[in-house]
């Protein structure tokens, strides 16, 4: 058994010899473009192989003779590379995509990816494997893929962090305010009925964080949202009507243009997007000139729904804040107190719908919002410039 062994060996080396000194000139040329290449018989025995490859593995050509190609297959791949090395042989000529883990002389495995060539009908009289080495891209692909999901748990177990602590503080705060409430501030001297009043501040800008962390993760997680088809002149109209009072006491302007009065989105984004605009442009006007506010929604030959939000008031230095204009807890004029969260949600609820949101703003100017929702827009008005609110 042993000396047959070694017949079949010396055979296959002897073959080897024949096959090198037969295909010589078209061996020479690949050998100088230093190809990795491997060629083999029809049952898969190694006839000869590049230098470029021996190096790459480790085995010299004598000793690939005594190798069968699957016999270097990494185990895991060996039932797939049989079946394409049977797709190959199917027809004369033909070239079929292959890659595996393919052993090396240091009992190591290294990616390849090439094409199988059947030459049997050739010259050559084999099959051609001409491949790359990709051992350090699929490293690659694989740490990147570990990286990601543990990225993915991380960011899971922190959102549900978050919402922990958001849902058990709201319990305990809401009783914190509803006792400050009924707490009879008449019966305090002033110096205690400041501290109550800072101390109803802090609740009330906790009560404003745990809000907004709520508001957040439900953006994270939007799946039950709903699209439907919203009127944006009457939700316009519902949110003017919030701030009534201030509208009327700061004599502010508003006036409103709708080309379509109605557009495919989510009713409560919607009014949560102008609720975080028409508040922010009130909260931040300028003192010494009337507030102007002025919504207009338009559609271009495409159908696309743009609506434009824009104020006189102080405007943004768009050369510093451009860049961290929708971050979270970015805040622009700090003499007014605020969170820096409305925009990052007003910015989370567009993209999320698959719109697009820009802002063009000067100091002392005021802002202009631009936000282009995704969907085609219904009713069509051929309605004139008009006040809101009188």
């Amino acid at each position: 058994m042993r000396q047959n062994f070694r017949w079949q060996e010396r055979h296959n080396t002897e073959h080897m010899m024949g096959y090198a000194e037969k295909n010589k000139n078209f061996l020479t040329i690949i050998e100088k473009c230093n190809e990795l290449i491997f060629f083999t018989k029809k049952n898969g025995d190694f006839i000869h192989v590049t230098t470029a490859a021996e190096q790459l593995f480790g085995f010299s050509n004598q000793e690939y003779a005594g190798f069968n190609l699957t016999g270097t297959v990494h185990p895991e791949e060996l039932n797939h590379t049989r079946e394409r090395l049977q797709l190959v042989l199917s027809s004369p000529g033909a070239n079929v995509n292959l890659k595996f883990r393919s052993r090396t002389k240091q009992n190591e495995y290294r990616w390849i990816e090439g094409v199988v060539t059947n030459l049997l009908e050739e010259s050559m009289q084999a099959l051609m494997f001409r491949f790359n080495d990709i051992t350090d891209r699929v490293n690659d692909e694989n740490e990147q893929a570990l990286l990601l999901q543990d990225f993915t748990k991380r960011n899971q177990d922190l959102n549900q962090f978050v919402y922990i602590i958001s849902h058990n503080l709201r319990t305990p705060l809401a009783n914190l305010i509803g006792l400050i409430n009924i707490l009879e501030t008449d019966l305090l001297d002033d110096y205690n009925k400041g501290i109550v009043d800072l101390f109803k501040c802090s609740t009330d800008r906790l009560s404003e964080t745990v809000f907004d962390l709520t508001h957040i993760l439900t953006l994270k997680d939007n799946q039950g949202v709903k699209i439907t088809k919203v009127n944006v002149q009457k939700t316009f109209e519902k949110v003017c009507h919030s701030f009534n009072e201030q509208i009327k006491q700061l004599g502010v302007i508003l006036t409103s243009n709708f080309d379509c009065t109605h557009i495919h989105f989510n009713k409560s984004y919607l009014e949560s997007i102008l609720m975080n605009l028409l508040s922010n442009a009130i909260k931040y006007r300028l003192q010494n000139r009337q507030l102007e506010i002025n919504l207009n929604l338009t559609m271009d030959e495409h159908n696309n729904c743009t609506l434009r939000f824009s104020d006189n008031g102080m405007g943004i230095d768009m050369n510093v804040n451009k860049d961290k204009l929708f971050g979270l807890h970015q805040r622009f004029h700090n003499h007014i107190t605020g969170n820096g969260v409305g925009l990052f949600i007003t910015k989370s609820q567009i993209t999320s719908m698959g719109g697009n949101i820009e802002v063009q703003s000067a100091v002392n100017e005021g802002t202009t919002f631009t936000i282009t929702f995704k969907g085609e827009p219904v009713n069509l008005l051929n309605q004139n410039h008009q006040p809101v609110l009188q």
